[in-house]
């Protein structure tokens, strides 16, 4: 009985419940008969909340305070009209005040339920969600989890009227529930307000019911108050009805103008909306907006980015972003401009309700419209009137500064019931506050695991991004969408760029992250919502790299560089440094045939602090095969050239070499054409070969004219095969010694020559020794010489001689011969005719047979040549002429077919001189069009890129040019010399025009492609193919009827100048 205690004092006292202005229900059923409250003092906020301490007395000094923790509560104000005024939320403070043993204070703090959510706090994802998605999954979790909760507080977002964009990401970081949900409504202008699902109850025993949270983002959506009217009037004890005392007008300065700019990725530029916007709400009288010049300057997070192939359904940003933002801020600077404080006995005002304010003498003299007032905030009490008697043992009980509620009627500060009022104009915009780099959770750099597609080693977008799992995130959270955020796979995140220390148009360095790799995440701006990968980290059995897949830190710290591998594979490749002193190398390598570029002091692979060297240099080698190619030219030397001095092209020695031997081969060929035997051929072309050989232009680098090769060396050079060496040029090889050259075979020596062959020995003779073996020569088709000044000996050491001829054999010497024929044998000298012999013996008449063992003649074997005439990009010279010369001078001339293809017979074997005449197509004719689009050349072909720079420099002169040729023909000074012109103009159209512009076009050309091609290509084709001489065709103009010299001069004859270079004809 002792619970009941305080309620039969107190009626007896005559406080019975019906002369209380103040009633309290717990829902702890208990509490509501220890418990009696004599006074609430609360605030209640738009965009914050409500709060409210409650001054309860109780005969019970025993009450367990968490018995009041975690309870619903509803006070109840009895209003001017005798309503009960209900204000509901949640206890979650509670303490025990002064007690005497009779009479025992509590001290209660009420809060709206949104105050759970500050008591979590949580890190998780959201992808591909809107504001609104997200607070309605965060409210349905907590209704599901919290039974206290969802018994308090319910959601009603039907005044959201917008269709708010849906957001690729969105990170709660280390938030409370309350931070992160409040942060993302601020940032897209929604207002939140805590109201009661039932203001006014009919009786204080009604049941409790959940608080409403509003979502609101239009003023429209904001009720009347029920009594939709206030009066105002000066304080008066002898008001029957709650009125509004004190009326206070507050304006202050705003920035006058917002400015919002961000980073678009996809456009590569700022983005900036409508630029600078100026407020709508003049601040002074003195000066105007635009004078005040005030401006809020922001530089916001970068702009999100969707998935680029638009997967991800998200809305993509835009400069409506931009304006949005824009709007918001200034409507908060609006809103803050100017606001009304207002207060009085009001206890039925309620937050995020309008009014209208009437019987001011100020405010009546405006709209009506001017009168209306949304309430923005309260600040309030309101207390029972106790017995004197208890009242005086409360104020024993209590601190003097807690005797009264806080001062805030200074009118009247005996009054009970008080209210003040924050509220501005229901035409003015209300909005939350959002500052971008306040509202927001602090972003530090963390890890994050790659992620991606089941069985893809690497997964990226079209930008190099990759997708993360963030590792605070759990699947308890992550459950309403399938698991997104924690599901270790491609669906854990959105696309993350991937910072690069290189990053241009198509090129920079890539290094994509792997999935299954740990990156450290950090975030654009410090926004939470806006990562970004800026690195790697080795850790536990993520060792750090092991070049050569050897060795470990800190043994090999002196290695450093960059090593990958074979994705789904144990291959690799390596760019590795060695920086240890004195064995400094670099290795370029890739593991496949081990093949590799080593330079410097090359070592074996190490895992020690030393290397084991292996020779120094450079080495480039594989296990496979290989290939060296330069299109303009090749040198290999091995001349020194200390610390790189020269130019890496410097074939000097190489070149007096040559020169050398040329000069030696010269003279040698002097010698054997005065001897008239055969001067060498080669000498003409080694001559050419040592002028390609060195570039003389002074103003560039040392280079090949030609695209040679040299293989050059100080000393000796080897050329070795356990198989076949094949020497094959299509005109001359050219050997040259300044001692001796030797060929040795184990097998055959065989020299074949299609015309002749012809050796000339300037000193010691020549020698043809067969160690075994006939020795033969024959001449197949013609006579044979064999001419001494000195003896000749036929010997035949062991056997015999034999001299046969078919016809006939001479024998002179001295004056005298001896002729052998089919006639006779006749002797005939002018001395004397001496025989000596043994035995002299003649008998009857006989003959000899003669039998020849040669072959015939050879015989040459015609060649055949395949001949294609085509443009660099693919496109053949339909039916062009060509002329084939062979090595025996004659000429075969022809026409290509329609593929630039002609197949020439009958040429003699060996090489031949192709002459094609330029394309004589018409390039105006429809029929030439290549039907390609236009662009220009491979920034990469030289040949492009010439024709480029001639393009470039052609189009500058003509257009010099022609302005010059346009003055002339309207020059004053010229007139009387083009009245004829003009006459002739008049009867012959442009065609009068052909001569000046023929000559100006024609030189001009002409000028410009001297200095564009090679001397030997000079004046024959430019662009594609086309001959200079197709200038000419500028005399096509003549055959128009009529046109008008200016646009002949400014438009036809431009156009066809620079037809010639145009891709596509």
């Amino acid at each position: 009985m002792m619970s009941h205690k305080i309620f039969q004092i107190l009626d007896s006292l005559g406080l019975v419940a019906q002369n209380r202005v103040l009633h309290v229900q717990f829902s702890n059923a208990s509490l509501n008969k220890q418990v009696f409250l004599q006074r609430i003092e609360g605030e209640h906020t738009l965009n914050q909340g409500s709060v409210a301490e409650l001054l309860c007395l109780s005969t019970n000094a025993h009450i367990a305070l968490k018995q009041f923790i975690g309870c619903q509560v509803a006070v109840d104000q009895v209003t001017d009209t005798g309503q009960f005024f209900r204000t509901t939320g949640i206890i979650t403070e509670a303490s025990q005040g002064q007690s005497d043993g009779s009479l025992t204070i509590y001290n209660l703090t009420l809060k709206d339920p949104t105050v759970l959510w500050h008591k979590r706090r949580n890190s998780r994802v959201f992808m591909n969600k809107s504001v609104r998605d997200i607070s309605e999954i965060l409210f349905k979790e907590w209704q599901g989890k919290s039974p206290l909760f969802a018994s308090s507080l319910t959601l009603d977002t039907s005044g959201l009227t917008k269709d708010y964009d849906v957001r690729p990401f969105v990170m709660q970081s280390n938030e409370s529930d309350y931070d992160f949900l409040t942060r993302l409504w601020r940032s897209e202008g929604i207002n939140w307000l805590v109201d009661e699902s039932q203001l006014f109850v009919a009786d204080p025993n009604a049941s409790i019911q959940p608080q409403v949270l509003r979502l609101i983002d239009d003023n429209q959506h904001y009720q009347a108050l029920d009594r939709r009217s206030l009066r105002y009037q000066r304080s008066s004890a002898t008001e029957q009805f709650d009125t509004i005392t004190q009326v206070k007008a507050e304006r202050s300065l705003q920035p006058t103008s917002v400015h919002v700019q961000r980073w678009q990725a996809d456009a590569l530029q700022q983005e900036e909306g409508s630029g600078s916007v100026q407020g709508t709400q003049k601040h002074s009288e003195h000066y105007d907006n635009a004078s005040l010049n005030l401006e809020d300057a922001w530089h916001v997070s970068p702009a999100w980015m969707q998935d680029l192939n638009g997967e991800d359904q998200a809305t993509a940003s835009g400069n409506s972003q931009i304006e949005q933002l824009n709007q918001h801020i200034n409507a908060y600077h609006h809103l803050s401009s100017k606001q009304f404080t207002v207060s009085g006995n009001v206890r039925d005002a309620q937050v995020g309700y309008w009014f209208e304010l009437n019987d001011h003498p100020e405010l009546d003299q405006h709209d009506s419209a001017d009168k209306e007032f949304l309430i923005l905030s309260k600040h309030y009490y309101n207390q029972n009137n106790l017995p004197k008697e208890l009242q005086q043992q409360l104020e024993r009980l209590l601190p003097k500064d807690k005797l009264k509620a806080a001062q805030l009627d200074t009118q009247n500060p005996e009054q009970r019931h008080f209210a003040e009022l924050n509220v501005v104009r229901r035409n003015i915009k209300a909005v939350p506050e959002y500052h971008p780099l306040e509202h927001r959770p602090a972003a530090h750099p963390q890890r994050a695991r790659v992620v991606g597609l089941e069985g893809e080693s690497i997964h990226v977008d079209q930008w190099g991004r990759i997708k993360v799992r963030f590792l605070f995130t759990r699947a308890d959270d992550h459950s309403h969408d399938g698991g997104a955020g924690s599901n270790d796979n491609d669906t854990d995140s959105a696309w993350v760029d991937v910072l690069t220390p290189w990053a241009g148009a198509g090129y920079g360095a890539r290094f994509l992250p792997r999935v299954g790799e740990i990156v450290v995440i950090d975030f654009f701006d410090g926004n939470i919502d806006r990562p970004f990968v800026v690195g790697r980290i080795h850790e536990a059995e993520r060792h750090p790299t092991q070049f050569d897949q050897k060795g470990q830190l800190p043994e090999t710290k002196k290695l450093s560089g960059i090593r990958s591998e074979e994705v789904d594979g144990k291959g690799f490749n390596q760019l590795r440094f060695d920086d240890t002193t004195g064995q400094i190398s670099a290795q370029l390598q890739s593991s496949h045939a081990a093949s590799q570029l080593n330079l410097g002091n090359l070592s074996h692979p190490k895992d020690k602090a030393e290397s084991d060297g292996r020779g120094e240099g450079f080495e480039l080698r594989t296990d496979q095969w290989g290939a060296v190619r330069a299109g303009s030219g090749l040198l290999i030397s091995t001349h020194k050239q200390d610390q790189a001095q020269g130019v890496h092209l410097d074939a000097n020695e190489a070149k007096q070499q040559i020169e050398g031997g040329l000069n030696n081969a010269k003279a040698l060929s002097e010698v054997a054409k005065n001897q008239q035997t055969d001067p060498l051929e080669v000498l003409e072309n080694l001559k050419t070969f040592i002028e390609q050989i060195e570039e003389k232009d002074q103003d560039k680098a040392a280079a090949f004219k030609q695209a040679l090769m040299i293989l050059t060396a100080p000393n000796s050079i080897a050329l070795a095969s356990n198989e076949d060496i094949h020497l094959s040029a299509d005109a001359q090889l050219s050997q040259t010694a300044g001692d001796s050259i030797n060929l040795t075979t184990q097998k055959n020596l065989i020299v074949h020559a299609q015309n002749k062959i012809s050796l000339f020995a300037a000193q010691e003779g020549a020698r043809l020794y067969a160690g075994k073996g006939k020795v033969e020569i024959q001449a197949q088709s013609d006579g044979a010489d064999l001419i001494a000044r000195k003896a000749v000996q036929i010997i035949s050491t062991e056997d015999k001689i034999e001299i046969s001829a078919s016809k006939e054999i001479v024998i002179t010497a001295g004056g005298s011969q001896i002729k052998i024929n089919g006639s006779g044998i006749f002797p005939v000298t002018g001395g004397k005719f001496e025989v000596k012999a043994g035995q002299h013996m003649f008998m009857g008449g006989g003959s000899a047979n003669f039998s020849s063992s040669l072959p015939p003649p050879p015989k040459r074997s015609p060649g055949n040549l395949e001949l294609i005439h085509d443009y660099a990009h693919g496109d053949f010279v339909k039916g062009g002429s060509y002329t084939v010369v062979d090595n025996l001078g004659k000429e075969v001339s022809g026409k290509l077919d329609d593929n630039g293809f002609a197949r020439v017979s009958g040429l003699a074997t060996g090489a031949v001189k192709v002459f094609f005449e330029s394309d004589n197509r018409d390039p105006w004719d429809a029929a030439s069009d290549f039907k390609r689009p236009v662009e220009w050349p491979n920034k990469n072909d030289a040949d492009n890129e010439q024709s480029d720079s001639l393009i470039a420099q052609m189009s500058k002169t003509a257009q010099s040019k022609l302005g010059e040729l346009s003055k002339q023909l309207t020059n004053p000074a010229n007139i009387m010399k083009n009245i004829q012109t003009a006459q002739s103009i008049k009867s012959e159209g442009a065609k009068a025009l052909m001569p000046i512009l023929k000559t100006e076009a024609q030189g001009l050309v002409t000028d410009q492609v001297k200095s564009f091609l090679p001397i030997s290509e000079a004046g024959q084709k430019i662009g594609n193919n086309i001959d200079l001489a197709s200038i000419q065709k500028i005399n096509d103009f003549s055959k128009l009827s009529s046109v008008d010299s200016r646009s002949l001069v400014t438009n036809e004859l431009p156009q066809y100048l620079q037809s010639p270079f145009k891709k596509n004809s």
